[in-house]
């Protein structure tokens, strides 16, 4: 017979798992074999009618029963042996009863599960987690017949923590930046957002105005190279966030002595604490001119919104981005929330706002189709923690280059007549292909197609063809362009000229003004298109180049489906 086991370990591991199971089965199995039993003898005498001491057989059945469930057996089979193992804990201390040794076990096994649970939560919160911060949010709009787009950035994060508004430049000397777009510096930062910044110079890059990044003194274009400069502000920009503009005039190191370490050189502030101060200065000549715009504005809680608009598209009735005054912007920002403070940084075709890797606003450059490289940013970003980080980062970039390559499209579209390809394919030759150009109201007004035997230009309001051309002629206005080439083609059959022109005729030619003496010049002069259209007249004249005073110039016409004879003019 199979033996209970009693060779437990001190600790609980996979062996005292497996005896616990046993031991347990062999009880399940022992428990079915006794109620067999009982239910065999039932079938010929009710156990309770059975005597057994002062008790009956079916009451000392269940006692049994109840035996079997509750107690692991000892191997040996002794009592005193089973009571012990039950009093012996999972670390192999001995209790004096065996609810001490259970309440002792149940206690680690608790503290376990509940070390299990906070390293479910902690995991679960990783999950939730990214390399971007999930606190910025954007929204889209449309005003002035300008599409705008809204970048809230939060003081702090969920935890409390500050988002910090940081400055940047690429390359090894901030003093020489490498100019890069927006998105390649959100990829190469792994930043949730990044704006243009600064004004700047190309050939070489350099930045404009009075420049810090991180307490270092740039240096940087001033206004005995530009004049313009002269009359821009310096935001500045606090280790907490804090906005602040200075005037033209104050110098970098005297802004770095009030605490800023970050300096962005753009236009200058459109609202002062809490309000618009847009109508006591000027910065340029566009500020009235509708472009695209990037502006940075602080609420009075120190959250941070970057207002981009779009602009410069007013070509198509099917995309028109008018762009945005800076009176326009000012109103648009206003309309969503109370700003305390709102400055105009760099925009036109600079102007770029890239959230989680992709641009959201269209580009301007090389008709629409390209990113414009900027010499500095204004940007958020989290430190990367895990390998999902950088997965998760690779996945929003593939998305910005899925944009970036309908932007190109959209942008070869917009600029179609400047589109750089070789060739653009059109299908319906059987028929006819080309192309239709219509007015703001949708009405079509001319037409260049083709056919596989023409191509014609045709104009709608006069419902006529004005320019035709096929293998054999020209046709303007109903009628054929006569062939009159630098070098006349030869003919030997004057009777069967189709088109008018200059020709060429042999003195041996069919129908020839001078047979057998001189060859000519003939031009003829058709009333319709050809004589294959049933012209009711046609003329030829005639010049010999024989010299000699005999030989006339000649004419004959054409009427009633043949050629006259040749007559002296």
């Amino acid at each position: 017979m199979e033996r209970y086991k009693d060779n437990f370990p001190r600790k609980v591991n996979d062996q005292f798992r497996g005896n616990v199971i046993h031991n347990a089965r062999m009880s399940q199995k022992d428990r079915e074999t006794l109620f067999k039993l009982a239910q065999d003898y039932k079938q010929k005498k009710q156990s309770n009618e059975i005597k057994h001491g002062n008790s009956t057989v079916e009451k000392e059945l269940k006692g049994l029963q109840n035996q079997v469930k509750n107690i692991v057996k000892g191997s040996n089979g002794d009592g005193l042996a089973e009571v012990k193992d039950m009093r012996v804990d999972i670390d192999g201390n001995l209790h004096d009863l065996a609810q001490d040794r259970l309440n002792v076990d149940f206690e680690k096994i608790n503290n376990v599960a509940n070390k299990a649970k906070v390293l479910a939560e902690q995991h679960e919160q990783k999950i939730e987690q990214t390399a971007f911060y999930n606190d910025v949010y954007m929204q889209k709009g449309r005003k002035y017949e300008t599409t705008y787009y809204l970048t809230y950035i939060p003081h702090k994060d969920e935890n409390g923590n500050l988002i910090k508004i940081k400055k940047g430049v690429y390359g090894n000397n901030p003093n020489n930046p490498e100019a890069i777009t927006p998105s390649e510096f959100a990829k190469k930062t792994n930043a949730t957002f990044v704006s243009n910044a600064s004004t700047f110079s190309t050939n070489p890059t350099r930045l404009h105005g009075e420049q810090i990044l991180n307490g270092q003194i740039l240096k940087s274009v001033k206004g005995d190279e530009y004049s313009e400069i002269d009359k821009r502000w310096t935001l500045a920009i606090s280790d907490d966030n804090k906005l602040e503009a200075f005037h033209p005039g104050i110098k970098a190191e005297e802004i770095r002595s009030k605490g800023y370490n970050n300096t962005i050189s753009g236009f200058g502030p459109l609202i002062i604490a809490g309000k618009n101060v847009l109508d006591d200065v000027g910065y340029s000549s566009n500020d009235a001119e509708s472009h695209p715009r990037q502006i940075i504005a602080q609420l009075p809680n120190k959250d941070i919104v970057f207002l981009t608009c779009d602009g410069r598209e007013t070509n198509h009735k099917w995309s028109t981005e008018k762009g945005m005054t800076l009176k326009e912007v000012v109103n648009t920002i206003l309309d969503h929330y109370d700003v305390e403070f709102a400055f105009n940084l760099d925009g036109g075709g600079s102007t770029s706002c890239v959230l989680r890797s992709h641009k959201v606003n269209k580009s301007q450059d090389i008709n629409k189709t390209s990113e414009r490289k900027v010499a500095d940013f204004l940007y958020i970003n989290k430190e990367i923690v895990q390998q999902r980080d950088k997965d998760i980062q690779n996945a929003y970039s593939d998305i910005g280059e899925v944009r970036d390559m309908l932007q190109k499209v959209y942008g070869e579209l917009y600029y179609f007549n400047k589109a750089r390809s070789q060739e653009f394919g059109v299908t319906g030759y059987n028929n006819y292909s080309g192309f239709i150009v219509y007015d703001d109201k949708d009405s079509a007004k001319k037409k260049f197609y083709m056919t596989p035997n023409d191509f014609k230009f045709y104009d709608y309001n006069s419902a006529s063809t004005w320019f035709r051309v096929t293998k054999d002629y020209m046709q303007f206005m109903g009628k054929a362009l006569a062939t009159n080439y630098s070098s006349p083609p030869q003919v030997t059959d004057l009777n069967s000229i189709e088109l008018g022109g200059t020709y060429f005729a042999l003195k041996d030619a069919k129908g020839a003004p001078y047979p057998g003496t001189s060859s000519a010049m003939v031009t003829q002069y058709n009333i319709n298109v050809s004589l294959k259209d049933n012209d009711v007249m046609a003329f030829q004249v005639a010049t010999p180049f024989i010299r000699n005073d005999s030989y006339k110039m000649k004419r004959r016409s054409f009427t009633e489906g043949k050629w006259s004879q040749w007559y002296e003019v």
